[in-house]
């Protein structure tokens, strides 16, 4: 079990104290109050709900490095930009991009790539395509539907 100590802020009770946070396996177990703890501070994390990590322009590595500072820890991302120009290959180069950071990213299978019959893209996510994405353990869901 690894622990953190630090003054941890409780947003539910709007309080600051001293504690240490148990952790094991990245679940927190048990959270204690203390006299005493390290000057430093423990807070919950942002996760942003819904995004195109590839629409800032940036690759998932660097995206997660720019978005923790200002407090977010995760995203629920939507790679159907990339999937629209890459296809799966493209899927696959986020989640493997994604790994190489201390942030959390929760890929989605695209499932309409290209968006409309009146797109030209560089690639197509077939349904086969999205079969196969939602076998891999890093994708969670489907993401947008028509």
């Amino acid at each position: 079990m690894t622990t953190v100590s630090g003054q941890l802020i409780d947003i539910p009770s709007r309080t600051i104290y001293p504690a240490n946070v148990h952790f094991e396996n990245g679940i927190i177990q048990k959270i204690e109050k203390v006299e005493k703890a390290r000057d430093q501070y423990i807070l919950p994390g942002f996760v942003d709900a819904h995004v195109h990590v590839e629409s800032s322009m940036l690759v998932p590595s660097e995206f997660g490095r720019l978005a923790v500072v200002h407090g977010t820890i995760g995203t629920i991302s939507d790679p159907h930009e990339i999937g629209n120009v890459l296809g799966v290959k493209g899927v696959e180069y986020m989640i493997e991009n994604g790994k190489q950071i201390n942030f959390k990213f929760h890929f989605g299978a695209p499932s309409c790539v290209p968006a409309t019959t009146f797109e030209t893209a560089g690639a197509e996510i077939t349904v086969e395509d999205v079969e196969y994405l939602l076998k891999k353990p890093e994708i969670n869901y489907l993401a947008e539907m028509k």
